[in-house]
């Protein structure tokens, strides 16, 4: 994820916060809540977007869930492993990322520069004069132009305004609301933001709004015992001299109509809002996944594989009915073979393939009479479904070999040699072979075998472990294990079609 598109999904995260607040939370009566509301979509529309958590979803409703926030978030869906890096024409790199340095700089500095004054400002006026502590508070009377205003803990007072006068009083009360409240604290967090993130407009604005909320309640607090009518008539006077002093808090700023409009306000209409206050968390929580979540899927994945087009394959469980195949004791090579194909059956929906099965039970495909119709309807079976491709599932056994071979071996039929059956049968040993041991090479038998030999698509039997090994016999019996052999088998086909094109 380049840095641009994180700063592209910052300004969109900041702008639909700070859009919901404007339609739904402006120009409201929980102030506090406003300021915290503000707050929070700043820190949150600056941070989320560098957030990378890797998600590997697993099911196709997951999948979709989390593809649809990615396209809100404007992140592509990643594959572990796969890296692509592009270079612009000529090699670049360095004079498009040296212009955007000075320019990024540039702005920042500019968006610095009336922070700065600012404190050149505070820093003049307490050189300048001395200071009493008022309740921890250091309290300057001054007689500077732009007074009286807070900054933290310091409180610079005007001269001219009699402190013990009902209109000094409910300033002082104003400007001590500040203080108590850390307003200066969210002024500062702001400046900050809006230095580094001059680009984004909706900082500016978040910002703007946090001190006219400040004002909101610093006003509220100043006036709960005196008359509304009066102290809106103050705030206009100081408003006529006063001017906007970039991270102070001075008692009249340019909010000036909206100050008196909602210390007027009715009380009727100081309550409410709740369904707008709490409609956020779902915005926030939307924001957050789009923005933060990074889909990664694993290179085996079925979601990283899955084709445009889904496959037919049928599912060959060998044996069946009157026909047990090989056995050992109870163990019996047509139930392990019919437990397996279920299992490819039952999870290929997650890999975007359409599975045809031969059977379902423990019968001849196609009801057949015998092992010979068995064979013939299998093949008819994926011939009449016109299968993109046939896996038939078996179970070896020793006859009678010293030396018997286990593990999975791959058959394919030497009659109809054909480039796209060999590449299914490599494909699928090399998904099994992290599984348990595998053949290392793909095999054919000298007389021939029905099922690959009359197949229209390419074929494969699958010979997944011998009957007469004990080893083999607990792999493949343990259902942990067919579930992992069904997942391959499916990746199996998957890379093949993947190579096939």
């Amino acid at each position: 994820m380049t840095i641009l598109l994180c700063l592209v999904k910052m300004v969109l995260a900041t702008g639909l916060l700070y859009g919901y607040y404007w339609l739904f939370l402006r120009n409201r009566q929980f102030h506090r809540y406003n300021r915290f509301y503000l707050l929070t979509a700043a820190l949150v529309a600056s941070v989320t977007p560098f957030i990378s958590i890797p998600l590997h979803p697993r099911t196709q409703g997951v999948f979709s869930l989390v593809k649809t926030l990615q396209v809100i978030g404007g992140g592509p869906l990643e594959e572990q492993g796969a890296v692509a890096v592009v270079a612009p024409e000529g090699g670049h790199w360095f004079g498009l990322s040296g212009v955007a340095g000075i320019l990024y700089t540039a702005g920042v500095l500019c968006c610095a520069f009336g922070f700065i004054r600012s404190l050149i400002h505070i820093a003049r006026i307490r050189r300048k004069y001395r200071y009493e502590m008022i309740d921890r508070v250091r309290f300057y009377n001054t007689a500077e132009p732009g007074t009286p205003f807070s900054f933290f803990r310091l409180i610079f007072w005007n001269r001219d305004i009699p402190f013990g006068s009902r209109q000094g009083q409910q300033i002082f009360r104003h400007e001590w609301f500040h203080v108590r409240q850390r307003h200066s604290s969210d002024l500062l967090f702001m400046e900050l933001l809006c230095s580094i993130g001059w680009f984004n407009p909706f900082f500016h604005l978040i910002k703007r709004e946090l001190k006219a909320i400040h004002e909101f309640l610093a006003d509220e607090y100043a006036l709960s015992e005196h008359d509304r009518l009066g102290y809106a008539e103050l705030l206009v006077a100081h408003a006529i001299r006063q001017k906007n002093t970039g991270i102070l808090h001075p008692f009249s700023q340019h909010e000036i109509k909206r100050r008196i409009l909602m210390i007027t306000q009715s009380n009727s209409l100081r309550h409410g809002g709740y369904f707008s206050r709490v409609m956020v968390l779902p915005l926030l929580l939307t924001l957050f996944s789009a923005f933060a979540f990074r889909v990664v899927l694993l290179p085996d994945h079925p979601l990283s594989l899955r084709s445009s087009r889904p496959l037919t394959v049928v599912i060959d469980a060998g044996h069946g009915g009157t026909d047990a195949g090989a056995w050992v004791g109870d163990l019996k090579e047509k139930d392990i073979t019919l437990s397996l194909a279920q299992k490819v059956s039952e999870l290929s929906a997650q890999y975007g393939v359409q599975v045809v099965m031969t059977r379902n039970s423990d019968i001849l495909p196609g009801n057949a009479k015998d092992i010979k119709e068995g064979l013939v309807k299998r093949v008819e079976i994926a011939n009449d479904r016109k299968a993109d491709l046939m896996i038939s599932l078996h179970v070896n056994s020793s006859g009678g070999a010293k030396e018997p071979e286990g593990g999975f071996i791959a058959f394919i039929s030497r009659r109809r040699p054909d480039k796209q059956t060999e590449v299914l049968a490599t494909t699928l040993l090399q998904q099994l072979n992290p599984l348990y041991k595998t053949s290392s090479s793909i095999r054919q038998r000298e007389l021939g075998i029905w099922v690959l030999d009359k197949a229209s698509c390419p074929a494969v039997i699958m010979e997944c472990g011998n009957m007469d090994l004990p080893g083999d016999r607990s792999f493949i019996t343990d259902k942990t294990n067919q579930e992992k052999i069904a997942r391959s088998i499916l990746q199996g086909i998957l890379r093949y079609q993947q190579e096939r094109h």
